[in-house]
C-alpha cells in the first residue's frame, strides 16, 4: 500500500530550500518528471535554478496580498508557508514514474479541491519511486490558508489510497475472497472470536484489574510476561496462542495498550464530571488533581497524567478522546460558553465523584455475569441481518485487487465513490454480463470519497446505502452548484414519474420554472465566482507590484501586462469591488438553496406512494 507522510513548512527561506531539493535534476530525470497546478510560467524554457525561483515567485504572490489583507504580524518561523507531502510507493509496484506523478497529482487535486497552488516531484534516485509534493498554505485567491487536521490528513491517505487502486499499485494481485469464503472463515477463525471477545470486554470492564477477571471467566488466558503479548481460548480448539502484534498490528494488544485504554476511560469520566463543577481552568486543574489527574499545559497542547499512588500513564490530549480535542484553546472556549452547574468545594470532590462514578457503573456487568451476556451478545451480533444487494454494471465506478468502487450520490448532482471490499461481495459470471451482489449490515459505516471537494469526503450508514442502491431513498439532498447536466439528468427521472398523470398541466408548468429558474441561477453564480477570481488576481497584482522583493516585482509587471491592468486603478477599488460581488454572491447562494429546497419538495411528493393530486401545492413565488 501506497505510504503518505505530511510535514508543515516554516519559513519562507525554508520553502525555498524545499523547492530546490525536490526539482533536483539527478532525481527527476532532469526535470521532465515534475507538474505543477495553479502555477503562472513565464518562462519557455527554464533551467534547473530558474524554476525554482518560478515556483517561489508564484507562491509569494500569494503570501503578500494575503498577508497585506489579514495584518499578520508573526514571526515569519512561527507561520506555516507550505505542506510537504511524500507519497511512497513499494518497489515492487508496476508503475512507471510517470504515472506516479500523475498520481500524486491527481491526489493532491482532489484533496484541496483545486483551491491551493501545488508542485510535484517524482524522486528516482532511490530503489523505490516517491512522490515530494509542496502545497502552498494560502489559497489561490488568498482570502484563507489551508488548515492541516485530522479529516484532512485521513481524506489524503484515502484519497491517495483510492487512485493508487484504481492505477494498479500491486504486481500481483491477492487472492480475491468473496462474501461466502468470509463466512466460512468467519465461523472457524480464532483470532475473530478471540477479537470480539476482548472488544466485548474492554466495553464492559471498569478498569485494567476488572478486564482481566473477566477475561477468566470468558476462558481466556493473557500472558503479558514475555515480549508479545499471549492469548489462548481454553474453550476453542486451539493448536497454539495468539501473539497481541497479530490481531492488530498498529497497535498491539499488549499491557500497556490496555492499561492506557482504561485510562482514557477514566480521564474522561474526570473530566465529564468536574468540567461542569469547575469555574476556570485553574480550577479544573486543581481539583482533577485530587482526583490523581495531572494536567501539564504546553503553549497549545496538553498531556493527561493519571496517576494510582504507584504508576502513572501519560496520554496527549490528541490521543485521549476522539469526541473533543481537549487542547488548550478547548478549555479557554469552554469555561467562556458555559457556566458552573454545580458549586463544588475542594473538601468535597472525592466524595461526589465516587457518587458520580457509582452512577455510572451501575450499568457495567459483574465477573458473574458477563459469561451469559457475551452469549446473548454472540447470539445478537450473528443474528444482525445483512441485505443482499444487487447493483447494476453501470453503478461499478472500478474494479480493484481488494474490492470495487461504487458510484453513489451525495445530494443532486454530487456523485460519490464507495469501497466495498471482497468480503462483502459475490459476482456472478453470467454470459454478457457479470452480477455484482453485495451483502451490506444496516450497522456498518462506509466512507464516502466526494469527486469534486475532498471537505465533503463522510461516512454513510449501511442502512443509508441500502435505501439508495435499492432506490428507496425519497429524499433528495442538494448542494450550492449544480451543472446543468447533472440538472437535466434529474429532470428526465422526474419526466418519468410525470407520465402518472399527464393531465395536470400543473406539474410541467412548476417543472418548466423550477428549471428556468436553477439555470439562471447556475449561470449567474459561475459568471460572479469567475469575477471574484479575477478581481483576486489583479489585486494579487497591484500588491506585489509595491513589493520590495524584485523577483515578486516582476513576476507581478509580467501579470499586470497579461491582464492589461491599468495604472489607474488601486488595490481600494479592487478589495471594494470584491466585497460587493461577494455579496452578490451570498444572496444568490441563498436563493439557489430556496430553488433547489422547492425541487426537492417536488421529487418528494413525487415519490410518494399515492400520487395524489388534490392535496398538491408548493409555493413557487
Amino acid at each position: 500500500m501506497v505510504i503518505t507522510k505530511h510535514y508543515a513548512v516554516h519559513g519562507k527561506k525554508y520553502r525555498r530550500q524545499l523547492i530546490k531539493y525536490i526539482l533536483n535534476p539527478m532525481k527527476t530525470r532532469n526535470l521532465s518528471l515534475i507538474s505543477d497546478f495553479g502555477i503562472s510560467n513565464y518562462l519557455d524554457f527554464p533551467d534547473y535554478m530558474e524554476m525554482v525561483k518560478m515556483y517561489q515567485n508564484n507562491f509569494l504572490l500569494n503570501d503578500n496580498l494575503y498577508d497585506s489583507r489579514f495584518d499578520r504580524l508573526e514571526k515569519n518561523q512561527q507561520k506555516i508557508h507550505a505542506h510537504h507531502i511524500i507519497q511512497s510507493f513499494s518497489p515492487e509496484d508496476k508503475i512507471s514514474p510517470e504515472e506516479i506523478n500523475c498520481i500524486g497529482y491527481e491526489t493532491v487535486k482532489e484533496l484541496t479541491g483545486g483551491q491551493y497552488k501545488f508542485i510535484v516531484a517524482t524522486h528516482v534516485d532511490q530503489d523505490h519511486c516517491h512522490n515530494h509534493i509542496i502545497i502552498n498554505s494560502v489559497a489561490c485567491q488568498s482570502q484563507k490558508k489551508l488548515k492541516w487536521d485530522y479529516a484532512i490528513e485521513r481524506n489524503l491517505q484515502m484519497i491517495s489510497d483510492r487512485i493508487s487502486k484504481v492505477a494498479g499499485a500491486k504486481i500481483i494481485p491477492p487472492k480475491r475472497y468473496s462474501h461466502r469464503d468470509y463466512e466460512v472463515y468467519r465461523r472457524s477463525n480464532h483470532k475473530y472470536e478471540l477479537k470480539q471477545r476482548l472488544f466485548f470486554l474492554m466495553e464492559h470492564s471498569i478498569d485494567f484489574n476488572n478486564f482481566m477477571q473477566k477475561a477468566e471467566q470468558l476462558n481466556i488466558k493473557i500472558d503479558f510476561s514475555r515480549k508479545h503479548s499471549r492469548f489462548f481460548m481454553t474453550d476453542r480448539d486451539m493448536k497454539q496462542v495468539i501473539r497481541g502484534d497479530k490481531l492488530n498490528k498498529r497497535e498491539p494488544y499488549s499491557k500497556e495498550y490496555f492499561q492506557h485504554y482504561f485510562a482514557k476511560k477514566k480521564i474522561e469520566q474526570i473530566l465529564e464530571f468536574l468540567l461542569p463543577r469547575s469555574n476556570s481552568f485553574d480550577d479544573l486543574v486543581e481539583k482533577a488533581g485530587l482526583l490523581g489527574l495531572e494536567l501539564k499545559s504546553k503553549i497549545k497542547t496538553i498531556d493527561f497524567v493519571l496517576s494510582d499512588g504507584q504508576s502513572y500513564i501519560s496520554i496527549p490530549n490528541k490521543s485521549l478522546s476522539k469526541k473533543n480535542l481537549y487542547d488548550t484553546m478547548y478549555f479557554e472556549s469552554y469555561f467562556k460558553e458555559h457556566d458552573v452547574v454545580e458549586v463544588l468545594h475542594n473538601s468535597e470532590v472525592k466524595t461526589e465523584f465516587e457518587k458520580f462514578e457509582t452512577q455510572q457503573h451501575s450499568d457495567i456487568l459483574t465477573v458473574e455475569e458477563i459469561t451469559e451476556a457475551y452469549e446473548t451478545y454472540k447470539t445478537k451480533r450473528d443474528a444482525v441481518h445483512e441485505f443482499e444487494v444487487e447493483i447494476a454494471e453501470e453503478q461499478v465506478e472500478k474494479m480493484v485487487s481488494d474490492g470495487l468502487f461504487i458510484k453513489v450520490w451525495m445530494g443532486i448532482g454530487q456523485e460519490g465513490l464507495i469501497f466495498i471490499p471482497n468480503h462483502q461481495l459475490n459476482i456472478v459470471e453470467q454470459e454478457n454480463k457479470k452480477q455484482y451482489m453485495l451483502f451490506i449490515r444496516e450497522t456498518s459505516s462506509y466512507f464516502i470519497f466526494h469527486k469534486e471537494n475532498s471537505e465533503k469526503n463522510r461516512f454513510m450508514k449501511g442502512r443509508d446505502l441500502i435505501r439508495q442502491l435499492t432506490y428507496d431513498n425519497s429524499s433528495l439532498p442538494y448542494k450550492k452548484r449544480i451543472s446543468l447536466v447533472d440538472l437535466q439528468q434529474k429532470i428526465e427521472e422526474i419526466n418519468l414519474l410525470m407520465t402518472l398523470n399527464t393531465q395536470n398541466k400543473s406539474f410541467l408548468e412548476l417543472k418548466d420554472k423550477l428549471v428556468e429558474e436553477i439555470a439562471q441561477l447556475d449561470i449567474d453564480l459561475t459568471n460572479l465566482q469567475e469575477k471574484t477570481a479575477t478581481l483576486n488576481k489583479m489585486a494579487e497584482v497591484l500588491v506585489n507590484l509595491q513589493s520590495e522583493n524584485q523577483d515578486s516585482k516582476r513576476l507581478a509587471k509580467y501579470e499586470c501586462s497579461k491582464m492589461n491592468l491599468s495604472q489607474d486603478v488601486t488595490i481600494e477599488q479592487i478589495e471594494s469591488e470584491i466585497e460587493m460581488i461577494q455579496n452578490q454572491l451570498y444572496n444568490k447562494i441563498e436563493e439557489y438553496e430556496n430553488t433547489v429546497r422547492k425541487l426537492e419538495e417536488y421529487v418528494r411528493i413525487l415519490n410518494m406512494d399515492k400520487y395524489k393530486t388534490d392535496d398538491f401545492s408548493i409555493n413557487i413565488d
